[in-house]
């Protein structure tokens, strides 16, 4: 098994007596993960594609279809931008009439090991 070493600034910034905090493994992966979910596509200087569209579905009512086109958006995004992972369910939940709560279980490759993250969006 390969050792995992890469640490990074995750997205928000964490402070520690006013400076940043590194992360490292699993916790460098979700952080990124959630970043990806989280940044409106179009909207990154020099590199426009990162993100999801996912803000782009949150207008819409609340049904099977917004869950559906979310989840395909997540799917795409998370493959194109984090390659350290492999998906393996991304499940979409709507515990009420504005909110949907995304249930992701995916593989750290280098690690060999399962993760789970689960993240809400408000929609309208």
């Amino acid at each position: 098994m390969t050792q995992y070493t890469t640490r990074g600034i995750a997205f928000p910034l964490i402070l520690t007596s006013g400076k940043h905090t590194l992360v490292e493994g699993s916790a460098l992966i979700e952080a990124s993960i959630k970043t990806i979910i989280s940044w409106p596509q179009f909207t990154r200087c020099y590199s426009d594609q990162f993100g999801s569209k996912t803000d782009e579905a949150l207008e819409s009512p609340n049904d099977a279809i917004l869950s559906n086109l979310v989840r395909r958006f997540i799917i795409d995004s998370i493959s194109i931008w984090e390659k350290r992972v492999t998906l393996k369910s991304v499940e979409i939940n709507r515990p009420s009439s504005e909110k949907l709560v995304i249930q992701l279980v995916y593989r750290i490759k280098d690690l060999n090991m399962d993760n789970e993250l689960v993240y809400g969006i408000y929609t309208n």
